[in-house]
């Protein structure tokens, strides 16, 4: 018994220091206010697609709406493949705007990532912004995201992604979930070691990417963003930022399906065992090893009840850093209210973050018609 409460111990103690160490970088970021544009940059957003027939309208009419002069701009849209109506909307689309760029993946070619390489490789423009067609990118997006390159000098942004929702505990699980992983991006980045990254609103420099996109890994058809993060920060020549601000939002909708939720975060967590920083792979050890340690004493509890100690213990001392930290978070995006279901949702979290750990490495994930499998 005593070496099980070392155990919680050991692992409550390294989550404090190491989640802490984010809460500290995020604190630290000074939020970006964009002034006047200093210098008209041009720019490519790509977006790749696979059976978006109900999104891809919405993000075009906000695409061709943004702040920022349309002669300076391209929207390049990579079709990974659909089998549904995507392309006759899109062609409507590029026959009224000259500025829409629409290509198909070749046979050979599959998945979000071979979309992103394409889109980049046909771009006209040295800055690349791209997010994905289930996503609202605020109208000062653009206008933004370059003017944090003109100030600062970086070669890759990762910028902030927040996801909206009715209410209900269902909806607000998701909203506060994005805002952790928004707050360790940001957090890590900020203290110098990045574990994540959203393609949904991120922005790098043509070159970097052609540079340091690593082909080792394109076996692995997701990742597009995360595996470019670590490429970028192992190359010393290249620096990366995070845009803290409300005007460089991107908004993305709450999955309404609890299946659908799953299987989406089962796709995302299955990447992480390509994972090779050191500080990527200490967080997801880290995460899974105290959230499954947690859920461990709680089964055994059942039958030795002194170990219900240590699961309370963990849940309780575990929510004094979570709290202060996604409760910083959720503020700064007006989100604050989200916080009233902070300690439900803290408690089914240990269950999820097990249950997700585990199936995105023993199972397959059917996805928009493919299976998927890293």
């Amino acid at each position: 018994m005593q070496v099980c409460w070392v155990i919680a111990l050991s692992l409550v103690f390294l989550y404090y220091a190491w989640i802490g160490y984010f809460y500290y970088g995020w604190l630290k970021i000074p939020s970006d206010l964009p002034g006047p544009l200093k210098n008209r940059r041009y720019v490519s957003i790509i977006v790749p697609v696979r059976n978006e027939e109900n999104n891809i309208v919405s993000l075009i009419k906000c695409l061709t709406t943004l702040d920022y002069p349309k002669n300076f701009l391209e929207i390049i849209i990579i079709d990974d493949h659909s089998t549904d109506h995507t392309y006759d909307i899109i062609k409507d689309f590029t026959k009224l705007n000259g500025n829409i760029r629409y290509f198909k993946l070749d046979n050979s070619e599959t998945g979000k990532k071979s979309a992103i390489r394409k889109g980049v490789t046909v771009s006209r423009f040295p800055l690349i912004l791209t997010t994905d067609a289930d996503c609202k990118p605020s109208p000062l997006w653009v206008k933004t995201m370059v003017n944090y390159f003109e100030t600062n000098s970086v070669d890759l942004i990762a910028g902030p992604v927040i996801m909206e929702g009715d209410g209900g505990f269902f909806n607000s699980f998701q909203q506060l979930e994005f805002f952790s992983l928004l707050g360790s991006t940001a957090g890590a980045i900020s203290v110098g070691n990045p574990v994540m990254c959203s393609s949904a609103n991120l922005g790098f420099k043509r070159d970097a990417y052609l540079e340091n996109s690593d082909p080792a890994l394109k076996k692995v058809t997701s990742g597009d963003d995360v595996f470019l993060l670590f490429s970028v920060h192992k190359n010393t020549n290249r620096s990366i930022g995070f845009l803290k601000s409300r005007d460089a939002c991107v908004i993305t909708n709450v999955q309404n399906n609890p299946d659908d939720f799953i299987k989406q975060r089962q796709r995302w967590a299955s990447k992480s065992i390509h994972y090779t920083t050191k500080a990527s792979v200490f967080t997801a050890l880290l995460v899974f090893t105290i959230h499954f340690y947690a859920i461990i004493c709680l089964l055994i509890s059942l039958i030795l009840p002194q170990f219900l100690m240590i699961a309370v213990f963990i849940f309780i001392f575990k929510s004094f850093i979570d709290f202060p930290f996604l409760y910083s978070v959720a503020s700064y995006y007006g989100k604050r209210g989200l916080m009233k279901y902070f300690p439900a949702i803290q408690g089914a979290y240990f269950f999820y973050i097990a249950y997700i750990a585990i199936t995105s490495i023993t199972c397959a994930v059917n996805w928009k018609g493919r299976i998927v499998k890293y």
